[in-house]
Order: C-alpha cells, then structure tokens, then sequence
C-alpha cells in the first residue's frame, strides 16, 4: 500500500513499525486508560506524578496513560511475548513544560533472557530508528558504573543525589566540593570517544569495582564498531536518565534541527522487580515523534488536472488515479 498521502511523521511511525517487525518484533495494542492506582503504586517510576483521569462508567478511577513500558511490563505475560513494538501515544506534562500534551511515539521493549546479542540488537534499532529521521548522535551511558562507585566508597543518599546532578550538568566547580570529587570528576572529564573512554576507566585501578560491567560496555563498543557508523556514536556520563527507572546502560538521541531528544531507552529491571518480575531482565526505547513534527516540510507532489468541464475532468482524474499518480485538479473561480 502507498503512504505517500500520509504525513512525513506518520510515514517514519510506519517505517519504524515495519523495522521492528522485520527483527521479530510483534505489535503491542493497549487501551489509552489504565487503573489510576496502577500509576500511583509505582509512581516513582513516572517523570511527572500528575496524570489525567476520569471516572468509569462503574465508578472505577482511571488514568489516561502517561507511560507505555510500564503498561507493556504489567500485561506482557498475558500477551506472551518477549519482543515487542508499539506505535502509541502517551499523556503527559513534558519535562520543561506546564501543561499535558499528547504525545506520540514508536518504540520497542524486549523482556526476558538479557544477552550480549539482544542488548546490540536493541542498540543497533535504535541507530537505525535515528538514521530513518536525520543527521543523528547516538549518547551511551551506565548508571550501574555510578552505583557501583556509589556503594564501594559509601556515598550516602543526599550526596549521590547531589553527584548525579553535577554530573548530568558537567559541574565541575560544585562536584569537587563532594566527597570522593576525584573518581566523579574524571567520569566528567572522559573522551566521548566509546572505546577509548571505557579503556581510560579499566585502565583505573581506582574504577575495578566496576571491571565487570566495564568489560561488558566495552564488548559493545567493539561490536558497535562493526555494525554502525561509530563516529555517530558517544559515551557521556553527563546523560544519564532516569535513575529511579533505569539501572544500568542507557542511550539516548538527537537529531540535526531538534532541540530535545527524540529518542530514550536503556535497561529498566529495576521496573520489572518493582512489578512482581524478579528473574527477567528489560531493555528498551522510545522514539519521540511529536518531537520531529515541525521539522518535517511537506513537498507537493501532486499533478496539477485544470477543469474543463465535469465529465472530461473526472476521466483524467480516473486515469491518473489507476496510473499511481497523485493529483489535485484546479478549477478557476469564475468555472461553473
């Protein structure tokens, strides 16, 4: 079927959607309402608490969803699954923002038995996912190399939360009041080259209680070498994400002429133990398409069909209609 009547954003949601499909992905449908107690039980999962809601016929209240991955995490049993993709909108107030918007967005999970293929293969979607938008920049980050740090000098609450912000702001100043500044510090101060900032870490007697995961994001960073354009690629402790929600690797992405990120994911287990999942692992992301919609300038394709008269005009709009073509027909304003 042709797409072209469709509109560029609706047309990279489908090229997005038969990508997924084609790794074995199968398509996720859910309702737009959840319980509104879903959302408050694990509310510290959610960027912003407030949700819109509304009362059931049977009185039941429901919550218009404000996130999808907890929706998929909570049914995907029933679906029976462990690949999934889904192109949904969600209902929220954005980061930076004071009002709900809706917000659209394609996007993959994979839930069960975590390897190295599965997380490059989620990894390798999401470049491809980026490079069907625009020019594109691809930022890994871990935040299991920060708690590691964290629970081997003994960092307490109030001053990870502080580091954690320093860190997503390359604060240099304010990080080298804290305690431990000089491990945190050079985690600011990586090249944003993958390879050669992990290398720099192992190489760090300081970072060996981080060895294992270190060994793990450099198995990935090799492999990313062979399957993508690895200069697209960066590794910044500054983009962290999502420290209630995700646990351990997260990427995130943007695209040339867009100020926000247009793409976010990462491993959320955290989410699954949260919800009663305590052996599977989780790993995901989301493509923001609300984000992209003003960046994307409709070109006219359309053959222009000047009226003559009803009978001769409708003919050549069947005929060019039959060919393929696309068409308008023009008619002067003083035509009958």
């Amino acid at each position: 079927m042709k797409t072209d009547f469709l509109d560029e954003v609706s047309r990279i949601g489908l090229k997005l959607e038969e990508l997924y499909y084609r790794f074995g992905y199968s398509k996720f449908k859910m309702n737009r309402f959840e319980p509104y107690s879903f959302y408050m039980s694990n509310e510290s999962f959610l960027e912003d608490n407030r949700v819109i809601t509304m009362q059931s016929a049977t009185g039941k209240l429901l919550a218009l969803k404000p996130d999808v991955t907890m929706s998929i995490v909570k049914n995907h049993k029933a679906y029976d699954k462990s690949k999934i993709y889904y192109n949904e909108p969600v209902f929220k107030v954005p980061p930076g923002e004071s009002d709900f918007r809706e917000i659209r967005q394609v996007g993959l999970e994979y839930i069960g038995e975590l390897s190295l293929y599965q997380t490059l293969e989620v990894l390798n979607l999401a470049i491809k996912s980026l490079a069907m938008i625009g020019e594109f920049r691809f930022v890994i980050s871990d935040m299991s190399i920060v708690n590691l740090l964290f629970d081997e000098y003994n960092i307490n609450a109030e001053d990870k939360n502080a580091i954690i912000r320093c860190l997503r702001q390359k604060n240099l100043h304010d990080l080298e009041k804290l305690p431990q500044s000089r491990i945190f510090t050079k985690l600011v101060q990586l090249p944003a080259d993958f390879k050669e900032a992990i290398t720099v870490l192992l190489e760090d007697e300081t970072y060996a209680c981080c060895k294992s995961e270190l060994d793990k994001l450099m198995d990935i960073a090799e492999a990313l070498v062979e399957i993508c354009d690895i200069n697209k690629v960066m590794f910044d402790f500054a983009h962290l994400v999502g420290t209630q929600y995700y646990n351990g690797l997260t990427f995130t992405g943007y695209v040339r002429g867009v100020a926000n990120k247009v793409l976010s994911g990462g491993r959320y287990d955290n989410l699954l133990r949260n919800m009663g999942e305590k052996t599977q692992k989780a790993i995901g992301f989301a493509v923001y398409l609300s984000e992209i919609e003003n960046t994307q300038r409709e070109v006219c394709d359309k053959q222009i069909i000047q009226y003559t008269n009803v009978v001769e005009t409708l003919k050549k709009a069947n005929e060019l209609y039959e060919s393929g073509i696309n068409f308008c027909v023009r008619k002067e304003e003083n035509d009958d």
